[in-house]
Formats: C-alpha cells, structure tokens, sequence
C-alpha cells in the first residue's frame, strides 16, 4: 500500500514498554500502533478495541491498563495525576480519531469479510506503551483470547489476513 512499516521488534523477545515508544520517535515515524490480543476473566467478553492515551475514564480500562502495564490499580490512578500534565502537549486529538477510524473499520470491514465482530469502542487509558510517542497512537486490541469462538479465529489465516488489511 506505499507505506513503510518500522516494527519495534521482530521477534518475541521482550523489549520494554517505554522503549518501543522511543524506538518511534527515534525512527521519526507518523504513527505508533501497538497491537494486542485482548484477555478477560469473562470468556463471553469479545470484540475489537482501541485506546489511546489519556487518563482512564471507566474502572475497565483502569483495569486493562493495570493489567497491561504490569502495575497495580493503585499505581495506574498515581500515574494518571502524572499524565495529567504530561498530556498538554500530546497527540490525544489525533490519537483518539485514529483509534476511532481503525475500529469503526476494522467493525465494518470484518462483518463483511463474513467474520462476527463487537466494536467494542474507543477508551482512554494510561498505557505506558503510548507514554512519550511524539506521533499519534493506538493501543488496538484485536480479539479476546479467552473468549473460545474468538480463539478459534485467531488460529485462521484468512481472519488474521483480514484484521492486517483492516488495520492498514
């Protein structure tokens, strides 16, 4: 499609959160995607998501973003008086309107593809995979593992061809 991805990791060794952010800005690129598979103790929870930063808005994505960052729900609310100030200069705007775009076509995209989808919406969260990107960025998650029909998908070529298409 003409544009040149840059992965901050090409393997599945583990590089750190705040790093992947800055091997962005380093790379001077105009977008951050950070791509998940989502999990949940609840295995009917499935469906797309996507998140940009900003202080969480719902106990939900406080719990995500816990989760996510490897902290507790504690230290996400102590990292958000933090975020507070560090978000008068970011990209939230333009975050937030990517991460809406990827879902609303990620939603219509793959029900047409024949695949079931939920958009389960866009949400703010403290993800410290997004904490100093200078460009836009997303936290997208694609698919609930734990959810057993969703699982099955994730093993499919064909739906996982649809979510990169989607995503581009």
């Amino acid at each position: 499609k003409g544009f040149n991805v840059l992965y901050t990791r090409d393997s599945d060794k583990f590089i750190s959160l705040e790093n992947r952010s800055e091997k962005a800005n380093n790379r001077k690129v105009d977008m951050f995607l950070s791509l998940h598979v989502n999990a949940n103790t609840d295995s009917s929870i499935w469906g797309v998501e996507a998140y940009y930063l900003d202080v969480a808005r719902s106990k939900g994505a406080v719990r995500v973003a816990a989760r996510e960052n490897a902290v507790t729900e504690k230290e996400i609310g102590e990292l958000q008086i933090i975020l507070t100030d560090l978000l008068l200069n970011s990209k939230t705007s333009e975050s937030k309107e990517l991460a809406g775009l990827m879902v609303r076509s990620m939603d219509r995209s793959i029900k047409n593809g024949g695949y079931p989808v939920r958009d389960n919406g866009v949400r703010s969260a403290p993800f410290y995979v997004l904490i100093g990107a200078e460009m836009p960025a997303v936290l997208m998650e694609v698919s609930f593992i734990t959810n057993p029909a969703e699982a099955k998908l994730l093993q499919s070529e064909s739906y996982l061809d649809k979510i990169a298409t989607e995503i581009v």
